[in-house]
C-alpha cells in the first residue's frame, strides 16, 4: 500500500513542549531580562496616587431643607431663575476656563501658552462622570504624583467652578438691575410730565374733582382700566424686549419672569440667556473664528429671531385686546360725563399716570428682589465627599507589571520557537522521515559538536586528543549519548540481519548522502568501529576517491583502493591499514586521487575485491562521495548489499525525502535505510533510552528492539571490560 506523504510543517503542542523543554535556558534568560526591565521600570517610574470627590447638583425639585427652600424662593421671586443641567456642569468643570484658573492660582507667573499646557495636563489626569444616567451626583477622580497636590487640585476645581457659576448668575442679575434703573428714570420723567399736564389743565379750566361720576359706571371703568393696565404692562415689557432683540449688536441679557404672561416666550428667553452666558464664557479663552463660537452665534441668532417673532405676535394680540377694552372704556366714559371733551382729556391723562405709576411700583419691587438675589450668594452644587483616597499608589500596579513581565518572558521564547519551527522546512526528527518517506528508518545519531571544538582546530599542530580530532566518538569505555546511539544502530543492523535469516553472510553496506556536510564519513567510521568493538571483523573501504575524507582523518598511507583498481597491486590485503586500538578493524584507504574516479569504480576489479573480502570479514562499510552531482555512489551501490542514507537534521529539506523512496532508486530489490545525523539531544541518553526503529525490507514496518536485548548487550559489554581489566 502506498503511503501518503505530508510535507507541510506540522507543529503540535507536544512538539512545541519538547522544543521549549530543550531550550529552557532561553526561558530563564527571557524571564530574567523581562523581570529586570520591569523592576527598572518600577524603580524609574514615579507612583501615581488617586483622589476622589463627589458633588451633587442641586435642582429646584430637590430643595427640602431651609437653605434650599430660601434659595428656591429667591429664584421664584427674582428675575434670574437658572436651572442646573448636569451634563453642562460636567462639561464646565472640565473646561479650560476652569482649569486655567486653577493653574493660575497654583502658579501665577506662567504665560498664556504654559497655562493652557498645564490645564491640558490636568484635564488628561481628571475624570468627571455622573454616578448614573438619571443621577445628579458627579464623581471627580484625579491622579497625581503627590496626594497633597491631588487633593489641592480637586478642591480648587470645585471652588473655581462654584465661583464662576456664582459670577455668571450675578452678572445676569447686575444686567437686570441696570435695565430696571434705566427704566425707572424714564418713568420718573414721564410721571413728572403727566403731573404737570394735570395741574395745568385743572388750573386752566378750574376743575377740582370728578368723583361725583356715577358709581356704577366708575366700577365698570375701573375694571376695564385694570385690564388695560395689565395688558399695557405686558405690552411695555414686550416692546422693551423687542427693542433689545432688534438691536443686533446688543449682548445684554433679556428679562426673565418679566410678567408678559407668555410661557413660551419666557422659556425661550431663559434658553437665550443660558446660550449667551456660554458664548461669553467660551470667548474668554478662544477667538470668535472658532467653529464652536460660530455655531453658538448662529444658534443664538436663530433663537433671537424666534423670540422676536413670538413677541410681535404677542404684542399684536395685546393691541387687539387693548383696542376692545378702550372702546368699552370710551363708551363708559361718554355715559359718565356729559361734557366729554374736558373729562375725556383729564381721564386720559389720569389713566396714563396710573399706568406709569403701576409700572414704576412694579419695577421698584423687582429692583428690591434683584438686590436681594444679588446679595444672596449660593452655589448649584453641594459637596458630598471631600477629596479623599487610599494611601497606596494606584499606578503603576507592581504585581501586575511584574506578572506581565514574567508572562511576556515566557511567551516571547514560545513565539520565537513556534515561528522558527513553523518556517523550518528541514528534517527535524525521525517523525518527519516516517511521515514523508517510505524508506525504513534505522536510527539517529546525536550532534556531538566535536567537529567544531577547539581540539579539532589544534589537531593540525599536534595538540589535542586523537579521537576528538579524527571525528571518532566511539570507544571501549565511553557511555556518552553518541556511543549509545551508535550501539543502538549496531543492534538495529544486527536485528535486521537476524530477521532476514542470513546467518553469518558478510554484508556490504554503502554509506551515502545526497548533501555535502551531512556527516556521511563520520557515521560510516563510527559504525565500523562500533561493529569492531562488538567483536566483528570489519573492513572499512574509503570509496570517496575524490576527497578521501576518511583516509585523511585516519592518516592512512597514500597507497590504497586506486592502486588496486589500477592493477598495480593484485592482493588488496597488502594495501590494508590495521587500526592499532581495534584489532578486528581494517581500513582500505582511497589512495592517490585519480584523474578518472568514475571509470576506476566501473572496473570489474571492484567486484573482485568485494568478493574476496566477503570471505575474510563479517561486514564491509564503503564510504562513497555525495550522490546527486556525481555518479560514483550509484556505481558502488550496484556492488553493495544494503544502502544507508545519511541525512543531517536541520539541513535536509523535507520536500526532498520523496527522492529517497525506492521508486526513485535503480536497485529497488536491495534494502535501503535512513540514518538521521546531528539530532539535538533533548533527553538524557541512558540504559532506558532505546530507539525502536529497524524496518524489514518486505513490509517496511518497525521491528522493536526490546530493552532486554539492550540490557543483555550491556551486561556482555561490562563482562568483557572486566576481563580486559583483569
Amino acid at each position: 500500500m502506498d503511503k501518503k506523504h505530508h510535507t507541510e510543517s506540522v507543529i503540535t503542542i507536544l512538539d512545541l513542549w519538547h522544543l521549549c523543554a530543550a531550550r529552557w535556558r532561553w526561558f530563564v534568560f527571557s524571564v530574567s531580562c523581562c523581570t529586570l526591565m520591569a523592576i527598572l521600570y518600577l524603580l524609574r517610574t514615579p507612583y501615581l496616587y488617586t483622589r476622589q470627590a463627589t458633588l451633587m447638583v442641586l435642582e429646584e425639585s430637590l430643595g427640602q431643607n431651609t437653605t434650599e427652600a430660601n434659595s428656591n424662593e429667591l429664584s421664584r421671586i427674582g428675575f434670574v431663575n437658572q436651572k442646573s443641567n448636569v451634563p453642562n456642569v460636567v462639561r464646565h468643570i472640565t473646561s479650560l476656563d476652569v482649569l486655567m484658573e486653577v493653574v493660575r492660582r497654583t502658579e501665577p507667573d506662567l504665560t498664556h501658552g504654559m497655562l493652557i499646557n498645564k490645564a491640558e495636563a490636568i484635564r488628561s489626569r481628571l475624570i468627571v462622570e455622573r454616578d448614573d444616567v438619571f443621577s445628579t451626583i458627579i464623581n471627580l477622580t484625579y491622579k497625581d504624583y503627590s496626594t497633597i497636590e491631588a487633593e489641592r487640585v480637586l478642591t480648587l476645581i470645585i471652588d473655581v467652578y462654584n465661583e464662576k457659576w456664582t459670577h455668571a448668575k450675578q452678572l445676569a442679575t447686575r444686567n437686570t438691575a441696570q435695565f430696571i434703573d434705566t427704566r425707572l428714570r424714564l418713568l420718573e420723567k414721564d410721571l413728572d410730565l403727566v403731573d404737570d399736564s394735570i395741574a395745568s389743565f385743572k388750573s386752566r379750566y378750574g376743575i377740582t374733582d370728578l368723583e361725583h361720576v356715577s358709581d356704577i359706571y366708575l366700577q365698570q371703568q375701573n375694571q376695564s382700566d385694570a385690564e388695560i393696565l395689565t395688558l399695557s404692562n405686558q405690552k411695555a415689557m414686550a416692546e422693551y424686549i423687542r427693542g433689545l432683540l432688534e438691536d443686533k449688536n446688543s449682548q445684554h441679557m433679556l428679562l426673565v419672569n418679566s410678567g408678559i404672561n407668555n410661557s413660551v416666550i419666557e422659556s425661550q428667553i431663559t434658553l437665550y440667556n443660558s446660550l449667551l452666558l456660554q458664548l461669553k464664557s467660551h470667548l474668554a479663552y478662544t477667538s470668535d473664528q472658532n467653529p464652536l463660537i460660530v455655531s453658538q452665534e448662529q444658534e443664538i441668532s436663530e433663537l433671537r429671531k424666534s423670540i422676536l417673532s413670538n413677541i410681535n405676535s404677542h404684542i399684536e394680540t395685546i393691541d387687539i385686546q387693548l383696542l376692545a377694552l378702550e372702546g368699552y372704556n370710551e363708551d363708559a366714559t361718554s355715559k359718565i360725563i356729559s361734557n366729554p371733551e374736558h373729562a375725556k382729556f383729564l381721564e386720559g391723562i389720569q389713566r396714563e399716570k396710573t399706568v406709569k405709576e403701576s409700572l414704576y411700583l412694579y419695577l421698584l419691587q423687582k429692583k428690591e428682589e434683584n438686590e436681594i438675589s444679588l446679595s444672596y450668594k449660593t452655589s448649584n452644587t453641594q459637596i458630598l465627599d471631600i477629596p479623599h483616597g487610599i494611601g497606596k499608589p494606584t499606578s503603576p500596579d507592581r504585581p501586575k507589571v511584574l506578572f506581565g513581565a514574567m508572562l511576556m518572558g515566557v511567551l516571547l521564547p514560545i513565539a520565537v520557537l513556534f515561528l522558527r519551527a513553523s518556517f523550518d522546512e528541514t528534517v527535524r526528527d525521525h517523525y518527519d522521515i516516517e511521515r514523508n518517506s517510505d524508506i525504513p528508518f534505522l536510527g539517529e545519531v546525536p550532534y556531538s559538536g566535536r567537529e567544531h571544538s577547539i581540539e579539532s582546530l589544534l589537531m593540525p599542530l599536534g595538540i589535542g586528543s586523537k579521537h576528538k580530532s579524527s571525528g571518532i566518538v566511539v570507544g571501549h569505555d565511553m557511555l556518552d549519548p553518541s556511543n549509545e546511539a551508535f550501539r543502538i544502530l549496531r543492534n538495529n543492523m544486527e536485528a535486521i540481519v537476524a530477521n532476514k535469516e542470513l546467518g553469518n553472510t558478510c554484508r556490504v553496506y554503502l554509506v551515502k548522502s545526497t548533501q555535502i556536510e551531512s556527516g556521511k564519513t563520520y557515521v560510516a567510521m563510527n559504525l565500523a568501529i562500533t561493529k569492531a568493538i562488538g567483536g566483528r571483523r570489519v573492513l572499512f573501504i574509503d570509496g570517496d576517491l575524490r576527497q578521501a575524507s576518511a583516509s585523511r582523518l585516519w592518516r592512512t598511507p597514500l597507497h590504497g583502493l586506486t592502486d588496486y583498481l589500477h592493477g598495480e597491486e593484485s592482493d588488496f590485503r597488502n594495501l590494508l591499514w590495521h587500526h592499532e586500538e581495534y584489532p578486528t578493524l581494517d581500513v582500505l584507504p582511497s589512495g592517490a586521487v585519480p584523474t578518472n574516479p568514475t571509470e576506476l569504480l566501473q572496473s570489474p576489479l571492484l567486484s573482485q575485491l568485494l568478493n574476496e573480502a566477503r570471505q575474510h570479514y563479517d561486514c564491509i562499510f564503503i564510504d562513497s562521495p555525495s550522490a546527486g552531482m556525481l555518479a560514483d555512489a550509484d556505481i558502488i551501490e550496484h556492488q553493495a548489499d544494503c544502502t544507508l542514507f545519511v541525512i543531517r537534521a536541520g539541513h535536509f529539506d523535507r520536500r526532498r525525502l520523496e527522492e529517497l523512496n525506492p521508486v526513485h532508486s535503480r536497485d529497488n530489490d536491495k534494502p535501503q535505510y535512513v540514518i538521521l545525523n546531528g539530532v539535538s539531544i533533548n533527553v538524557r541518553y541512558g540504559y532506558a533510552y532505546v530507539h525502536k526503529y529497524a524496518r524489514s525490507e518486505s513490509d517496511k514496518n518497525t521491528v522493536a528492539i526490546s530493552k532486554k536485548t539492550l540490557l543483555l548487550n550491556q551486561i556482555i559489554f561490562k563482562k568483557k571490560k572486566k576481563r580486559n581489566t583483569t
